[in-house]
Formats: structure tokens, sequence, C-alpha cells
């Protein structure tokens, strides 16, 4: 049976106040971290490593809903092919929804990192990169909530 528009937003307002909450977590973490960010050069507290591992979970999970959720689910209101996760980035940057498609996959590879390949040598350049590319989730989520009010899709 064909998913109807009515469908569409449904799934799109579900997986929105997901993503409302998930964002507000994301911020506590973010201003928790930023505590700590100052003395990544120096041994760290295990609290000071919890609050950045905290962080980076949180960002990874944030980045994964917006492109793979609610990038995808406005592609399929607008019914759009889906194509490449590229392709979507690219037409995300068109939308105005995003900034840079590259740094969206700057981002993609730090949630990859992160998901995968978690090394402990490194977790410097990792958390300075993820405290880098935090806002890039917030700024899309701001213009997300404008794109789709003005779209009649969410409240």
């Amino acid at each position: 049976m064909a998913e109807s528009q009515q469908d569409r937003i449904s799934y799109f307002q579900e997986q929105w106040e997901l993503a409302r909450k998930m964002e507000a977590v994301l911020r506590y973490s973010s201003e928790r971290a930023a505590k700590a960010m100052p003395l990544l050069h120096q041994p760290l507290t295990p609290e000071q490593l919890e609050t950045l591992e905290a962080m980076g979970a949180r960002f990874a999970r944030m980045s994964d809903m917006l492109v793979q959720k609610l990038f995808r689910a406005i592609d399929a209101l607008e019914l759009v092919d889906e194509g490449s996760m590229i392709d979507r980035l690219n037409r995300m940057e068109k939308r105005g929804i995003i900034g840079k498609a590259e740094d969206w996959i700057e981002i993609r590879q730090i949630r990859n990192q992160i998901a995968h390949d978690y090394v402990l040598k490194d977790l410097l350049s990792l958390y300075q990169s993820i405290y880098r590319h935090y806002p890039f989730l917030f700024q899309a989520m701001a213009a997300l909530e404008k794109y789709t009010k003005a779209r009649g899709w969410s409240k």
C-alpha cells in the first residue's frame, strides 16, 4: 500500500519530536563539555572524560537523526528520489537547511569514528572535532524548524 502525504508528515513529526529531545540533551552535554575543552592538553579526570564521552555519543546520535531520519523525511515529503547520502546533503544545502554539504561529510566521518573506530590514542583530536562541529547540528535544527513550519509540516 502506498504511503500518503499525511503518513509522511506524521512520520516527520514523530521524528522531529524525538530530535528536539535529543537536541536538548546534546545542548546540556556541550555546555558541560565546554568546561573541559580548555583542559584537553592535560590529563583529564574520569568525570571530565565521561562528560566528553557523553557529548560524543549524543553528537553521533543527533547527526544520525538529522541525516538518516529528518533529511530523508524531507525528501520523502517533497517526493524526491533518495539517491546517495551526498545527494541528500546537497539537497539540504540547496534548501538552506545546512550550510555546506562538505561540513556534513566531515560530521559523518566524525560520527563513524565515534561509532566504529573508537581509539583512545587520539581522543584530543576527536573531541576537538566534535566540539567544532556540534553547532552545525543546532543550526540545522533551527533551519529545519523554519523550513517545515513554512510548509505546514510542523507546529
